[in-house]
């Protein structure tokens, strides 16, 4: 029963009722200890939900999803806050064994002695080196030592520690274990803290004689790794980053698809045929600030092995202040710049995809609000994401960031705001969506498995926008029911198509894509798929589903296959490329993309709206369908009136491809339905339906 509160957020008022009910009848019959049984969050769910109080329960759910398993314990008492004031007995509060959990996160290199560094912690209480302890044993087959545990302060282990409450910048700490790694190492780390303790195990991996050391040594324009003559690969999201011989310079920033851009954020494993290790590993006695490699638009740090990590990575960070990083400080920020708001400014804040893109119909938007002159912050998750000129560039979560959307009087977004924003009364906020859905989403998905927080922030979303944009009549009559929105439906085409509207079939966009992608004037084929909400990977993300062969595509009929993996998909595509077949998932403009294409292969995707634009060939790969439609639903039959043949195999689009296309007629009649004020000149009637005409214009 309190696995069916947690998602009580998807019922409708009858569901809801009916839950209240069996709560209501079952509750009495629970003992206390039934009731402390529970995780802190259930108990107080069940309960709300047995006194009817769903607001709790909506609070709870979105908490859990949005934060994490983090709340505050306060020292001494030991009772928990949930961060917000709950109308619950207090013994609910008393925090259990259960819910008293530690967090032990460690890093190791070396091999003879072997060093390892770590923070530990319980989670919620703020760890207190004057009275809280930390101490490790690590055993082999040959014994056990007990080494000296240093404590040292680490402010970028704190941010990355997932605390919304506690400071746990005293947690850190490192050993040096006089062993070597010819065996495996179980590590045990014993934290005790405010009277709890718990004990943690790690096996730490053997490294066999013919581990190298990799050296990684800062440049002028980024690192360089060596390993004794050992050919290094670096797992990335670049090409740039991907491949390389000892020594391998890592610039920090790189070409992709013809754009100088610096590297993206994030975990980039180091690998070899051999295993490695740090070349320096009393590295670990330092804090992770103290060894990062400092560039003007990021940070690299080298990291050791890591449980479920390589033997060495690189950890790329954006040059946000530590002292503004992390959930805790973040909530501190943002509790400081909301109490000391100013009125609001003529300026915009837009952003793309969450901060990780800078096109799609918010970028025409953009820069039709600099013509207006309206100064226009582009809100970015790092500095990789290129902003059209014009605008300035601000880093998520930074504190330019929250000023500018704090102060901003016009939004704009084809997505979401982080769940954090709170909007105010004067804001004028443009929903640009992206795309026009075959599939159906939002509140019109009949078995939803959205999570609670992404639910409460779509619902505080919709409320905010003053217009919702549609590119044609028929997703006017979708769009808004399906977001719950009551805002004004603006249908004046989509301003992303602008630009593929106004190319034709030898313009310069079209040009240029080709040219940077290194293409000449073969058929050019583009795959681009959509995701599917039940397939996962072995480690739980989307995986990339892909129905093409694309390598037997080019082998067939010589054409070059770009495949674009939908974004929800991207980390587990794998490797794309072969002879003939270029992945341009990390690319940063789909609209270029489309243009630079003769052919499109699609299934389910609203690319196929956009691409009619062209009235090029598509293709429609959809031996799923069926499937598809059971798990998630269609607005349209896709027989009724596609764009271009509806085939199940590859053989099939093969077929299509070297024998033509004869739907010309068809892909008429679906520009002319879908795609009808796709003229080239959408940007210029959606500001004046949103804003208003410029005067004298």
């Amino acid at each position: 029963m309190a696995k069916r509160v947690r998602t009580a957020f998807r019922l409708d008022e009858p569901g809801w009722r009916a839950l209240v009910a069996e709560v209501a009848a079952a509750a009495p019959g629970w003992s206390r200890e039934d009731w402390l049984n529970l995780p802190v969050r259930d108990r107080v769910a069940l309960y709300s939900a047995s006194i009817d109080h769903r607001d709790v329960v909506d609070m709870l759910a979105e908490s859990r999803t949005v934060h994490g398993p983090s709340f505050l314990v306060e020292r001494g008492t030991h009772r928990i806050r949930l961060g917000e004031p709950v109308d619950a007995p207090d013994w609910m509060f008393v925090a259990q064994e259960h819910d008293l959990v530690a967090r032990v996160a460690v890093e190791v290199a070396g091999s003879s002695p072997v060093y390892v560094a770590g923070t530990s912690f319980i989670s919620g209480i703020t760890f207190d080196p004057t009275a809280d302890t930390v101490a490790v044993e690590a055993t082999t087959s040959r014994g056990t030592v007990v080494p000296e545990v240093t404590m040292r302060p680490d402010a970028v282990a704190d941010a990355e520690s997932g605390e919304r409450w506690a400071d746990q910048t005293e947690a850190s700490w490192w050993v040096r274990l006089d062993l070597d790694r010819s065996e495996p190492i179980t590590l045990a780390v014993t934290v005790t803290v405010d009277g709890v303790v718990r004990r943690t195990e790690i096996t730490i991996p053997a490294l066999d004689q013919r581990v190298r050391s990799v050296d990684v040594l800062a440049t002028d324009s980024g690192v360089r790794l060596t390993a004794d003559g050992v050919d290094l690969r670096v797992a990335a999201l670049t090409q740039e980053w991907g491949s390389g011989t000892s020594p391998l310079s890592l610039d920090a920033v790189a070409q992709r698809f013809g754009t100088v851009a610096t590297i993206p954020s994030g975990r980039y494993a180091v690998t070899a045929e051999v295993p490695l290790d740090l070349d320096d590993p009393e590295a670990l006695c330092r804090s992770l600030a103290d060894r990062a490699i400092d560039f003007v638009d990021l940070f690299v740090t080298a990291r050791g092995w890591s449980p479920g990590e390589a033997d060495v990575s690189l950890v790329v960070r954006n040059p946000i202040p530590v002292a503004d990083r992390g959930r805790r400080r973040q909530r501190l920020l943002l509790d400081e710049i909301r109490e000391h708001a100013g009125p609001l400014r003529e300026r915009a804040v837009v952003m793309c995809f969450s901060g990780t893109g800078a096109g799609d119909s918010v970028a025409p938007i953009a820069r039709g609000l600099v013509e207006r002159g309206i100064p226009v912050d582009w809100i970015v998750t790092d500095h990789s994401v290129a902003v059209p000129e014009g605008v300035r560039p601000v880093l998520l979560h930074s504190r330019e960031w929250h000023e500018a959307f704090t102060h901003a009087r016009y939004l704009v977004n084809n997505a979401e705001f982080p769940h954090y924003v709170r909007f105010r009364e004067g804001q004028r906020y443009l929903q640009t969506w992206h795309g026009t859905p075959l599939k159906r989403i939002g509140h019109d998905i009949e078995n939803p498995r959205l999570t609670a927080g992404y639910t409460a922030a779509m619902e505080r979303e919709a409320k905010a926008w003053e217009a919702l944009l549609a590119q044609n009549a028929y997703a006017a009559g979708v769009l808004p029911r399906a977001l719950a929105s009551g805002a004004r439906t603006i249908v004046e085409g989509y301003p992303r198509n602008d630009a593929l509207a106004l190319d034709g079939d030898d313009g310069p966009v079209r040009r240029r894509t080709r040219e940077a992608l290194g293409l000449g004037d073969e058929l050019v084929v583009l795959y681009a798929p959509t995701w599917r909400d039940s397939a996962r990977d072995a480690r739980g993300r989307r995986a990339f589903v892909s129905h093409l062969d694309a390598a037997r595509v080019h082998e067939r009929t010589g054409a070059t296959v770009l495949v674009r993996s939908h974004s929800n998909a991207a980390a587990g595509r794998g490797l794309l490329a072969s002879p003939g077949v270029v992945d341009v998932t990390a690319h940063p403009d789909i609209t270029a993309l489309l243009a630079a294409a003769d052919v499109l292969v699609t299934d389910y995707s609203s690319v196929m709206f956009d691409f009619a634009v062209t009235e090029r060939p598509q293709i429609l790969l959809v031996p799923d369908a069926a499937e598809y439609r059971d798990e998630r639903g269609f607005y349209l039959d896709l027989h009724e009136m596609p764009p271009g043949p509806v085939v199940t195999s590859t053989d099939e689009a093969i077929d299509v491809l070297m024998n033509g296309d004869t739907s010309g007629a068809d892909r008429t009649a679906f520009r002319q339905r879908f795609a009808p004020l796709d003229d080239g000149g959408a940007t210029g009637r959606v500001l004046d339906a949103w804003l208003g005409p410029v005067s004298g214009l």
